[in-house]
Parts: structure tokens; sequence; C-alpha cells
């Protein structure tokens, strides 16, 4: 059989002997699983080391065997094996095909098979070289399952899901139906712009989106559409995040329909505008300036006036934890439950007693920070006390501002939480400032005593990190 010399570069005739020499260094020491068949039997007329080691047969044990043998499929037979691997019509090309043998052992194995025909001494015959394609076809299998997986998920989501790339899109799940108002089948290869019209859209991603199609990292944007068949208009929340589709680097992105809470956002902040556009009770004894900026759309600040007679307001400065709609609720109710604890007092630090009560019962994990304070104008005197917002100023006319603190926790956090009080006498001319942390983020102590227009220079560009509120009584 074969050695492992060196071929020789022969100049003559080869003898028999200088083949077999040959044959040893192309074939037998091939590294690629090799065979070599009879066209007209099938029969297997040798094999290499390689194929020996893979399929688990000695070459003696081959020699008895025919190609179809080795196929898993038992019906297969010579013939579907030679017209397959020969070459049509002599045109001299290699053939190259999928198949699924069956080792020795008994293992089945998928296979590529590339064939073509030679002599190899003296004699015709299918040299054929096997490739191990197992793991290739486990991983497409795979695939296949993943991606089969992810069409059923994203069938069985109830928001609009599309893969879009190139400013086209590429797959669209039944829910987009409803919201582009045709079949899912006729949103491929067009663009959104084809279905609707854009209104709004925030920050830099959409340009990136709208230039590109594609983005690098996961995003979620607000945009406002307006189909074009009806008119019908969509206040939407864009997630999207970067996937690779059939080879092709695109976006998923998730459409919620946010139109409705969008209404009741601005309908509530419609609300909050219109209960801090109020002014001051009894405004023949005290000018009310304030400054009210929202870090984002709803704000969790809120302020209070309340007439008691006609010679007293009380008032409540306050802070909620949480944002948005939630806040706006908790304000709401803290307002109901401010009015009810007036019903049975007016002293600022049963006030505070009677609401942490009630927001401990009705607030659950939520506090209020808050100051409540009470000008009395008959007797010229201020009293407040703090629940978390435990400072203000007191600007007496003619003389230094001064800082006053009132200790005690935000409402709703100790059952047993005690609140200072502090009673500060008051003239013509003085000026008493109230204000949310927000503003200390922003501005010191100083400046926060200082005029309505001195702040509003600073807003200016300002990048809010919190609500901000502030308050200032001119006593007149």
């Amino acid at each position: 059989m074969a050695t492992d010399k060196p071929c020789k570069n022969l100049h003559r005739s080869p003898s028999p002997a200088q083949c077999m020499e040959h044959y040893g260094c192309i074939y037998e020491n091939n590294h690629l699983i090799t065979l070599l068949v009879d066209p007209e039997s099938g029969g297997i007329t040798d094999a290499n080391r390689a194929a020996c080691e893979f399929y688990g047969y000695s070459i003696r044990q081959f020699r008895q065997l025919r190609i179809c043998d080795l196929a898993a499929d038992r019906t297969s037979g010579v013939q579907e094996f030679v017209d397959k691997a020969l070459p049509e019509e002599m045109d001299g090309k290699n053939r190259v095909f999928i198949d699924r043998h069956i080792l020795a052992g008994g293992e089945p194995i998928d296979v590529e098979v590339h064939t073509g025909m030679m002599t190899m001494l003296g004699k015709n015959c299918v040299y054929t070289v096997i490739h191990d394609i197992s793991e290739r076809v486990r991983s497409e299998q795979r695939l296949r399952e993943s991606e089969e997986r992810y069409r059923d998920l994203v069938e069985l989501c109830p928001e609009p899901i599309l893969v879009y790339s190139g400013g086209t899109i590429l797959f669209a799940n039944k829910q987009t139906e409803r919201m582009f108002g045709n079949p899912k089948q006729e949103l491929i290869g067009r663009r959104i712009e084809d279905f609707f019209e854009e209104v709004y859209f925030q920050s830099a991603e959409h340009n990136k989106l709208k230039t590109t199609g594609l983005l690098k990292e996961r995003f979620r944007i607000e945009q406002r559409l307006i189909r074009q068949q009806d008119n019908r208009i969509f206040d939407l929340e864009i997630s999207g995040v970067p996937v690779i589709y059939e080879e092709t680097k695109a976006l998923q992105l998730v459409f919620r329909d946010i139109t409705e809470s969008k209404r009741e956002m601005e309908r509530a902040v419609r609300l909050q505008e219109h209960r801090h556009a109020v002014s001051f009770p009894l405004s023949s004894k005290a000018v009310l300036e304030k400054l009210y900026i929202p870090a984002r759309t709803l704000s969790g600040d809120f302020f209070i006036f309340h007439k008691v007679n006609e010679e007293q307001v009380i008032g409540f400065i306050g802070d909620v934890t949480g944002k948005g709609i939630t806040a706006a609720l908790n304000i709401s109710a803290l307002r109901v439950l401010f009015m009810d604890s007036l019903s049975c007092t007016q002293d600022p630090v049963q006030v505070l007693n009677d609401l942490n009560f009630k927001a401990l019962q009705h607030l659950g994990e939520d506090y209020v920070a808050g100051c409540c304070f009470l000008l009395d104008f008959k007797t010229g005197r201020l009293k407040a006390a703090g629940a978390g917002i435990n400072e203000f100023l007191y600007v007496p006319r003619g003389r230094g501002m001064e800082r006053v603190t009132v200790k005690g926790a935000p409402l709703g956090m100790f059952e047993s939480s005690e609140f200072e009080e502090k009673i500060l006498p008051f003239e013509s001319g003085d000026r008493f400032c109230f204000y949310s942390d927000g503003m200390e983020l922003l501005f010191s102590t100083e400046e926060l005593g200082r005029e309505q227009s001195n702040l509003l220079e600073k807003f200016a560009g300002a990048a809010l990190q919190d609500d901000c509120t502030w308050l200032s009584l001119n006593i007149k």
C-alpha cells in the first residue's frame, strides 16, 4: 500500500512502483476524508487513513462495502449516488451535494460530498472527498428554531413590532396591521413615511434613524404620527434595539401606543397650571411672586393657599416623591387631605401631625416633603412648621436676610414624627421666601432671598435636576 516517501518529479513514464509511491503521497497521506468508488458497482475500492478514522472501518471492511451502505437512507442505491456524483454530460465539472451517512458505530452524521471522475492506478473511479458538516447543520437547525421561536414570540406580542433597515421595513408582526391599517405583507420593502406623517420627534436619535436607518445602541423615543389614510393621531413610545435579521444589520422597533396616557398627561398639566396660577387670597395684605418650573412635563412640587378669614391665610409648599401621573395623583390626594385637616385646626404643627397620620394610611411608600405656614395679619405674626422642607427665608425691610430652620421628617415616613414650629413677627415691607429643594440645587441661600427677576436670569439655559418652586410673600 502507500508509503510516506515524498513524490519524485518524474521526467518519463512512471513505473508501477513509482505510481504506487505517487498514489501514497497524494491520496493515502491526505488529511481529507477520501474514498475511491467504482462507478459501475458502487463498491468502495479504497479509503485513506482519514476515512478509516472518521467512519470507524478498517480498509479491509471498506473494500467489502458499497457507497450506498454508508447512506443513512437504506433505500438509497448505487444509481442514486452515481446520478449525484458523476459530472453531467461529461462537462468535467466536479459535483457537491449534501448527504447523511452512518458511522460504523451507528451514529448518523451530516456530510458534504465533493466528487469528480479521475483515473487512479489505470482505472476510472469516482474520487470522493467527505466533509463533516454535522456541527454546521446543527447550528443551522438551532438558528432556524431560534428564528421560529422569535417569530412566534413576536406574533404573540400585543404591541406592533417592525424590523427596519436602510429606511425600509423588513418584517412586521400581525399587530402592525391595526396601527398601519394595511396587511403586514404590504408593509415589507416600504418606508414608515409611506403610511404616516411625522408631527414631532424627540432627540437626535430620530435624525440618525432617518439618515442611516441604524443605531448602534438601544434607545427609546416618543413620536406623534398621523396616519395618512384617515388622519388618525398616534402618540407612540418607540423602543429600538440593533439586531441581525437575515444576515442584515437592522433595528427591531416596538411601538407602544401612549395616545390616551398623553391625553391624561396633558389634562393633568393643564390642571396643575390652573392651580398654580392662583393669586394670594388676601391681595390687600401681601403680594405673591412665584416661580414654578417642572423638571419634566408633570411636577412633583405644589403649593396651596387657603383663606381662613379676613385676617389669616394658611399656606403649604410641598414636594411628593415620584414624577408624572403618580406624582399628580398624590398631589391631588394631599390637597384633599390638607383641606380636611383644616376643618379641625389651622395650627401648622397640628396640620402636619394630622397629615402625617393620613399619609401613613393612604400614601403607602410615597412621602411628602412640605412646610406649612400661617400668616396672621391681625397680630403681625407668622407661624411655620417643617416636614422635610426644613428652611425658609425671612427678609425684614432694611435689614439682613435670615435663614429660618424648622426641623421635621417628611410626611408619611415615621409614625412618631415631631415637627418644629417657629414664630416670627412681620410688618409692612418684610418678605418671606419658601422654596422646594430643587431651588437649592441651583441657587445659594443668598440668591434665594433676592427678587424674582434675579432668579429668572439664572434659569435661562439651566439643566434642571429637580422641580423648582419658589414663593415670595411681600407684606404690604
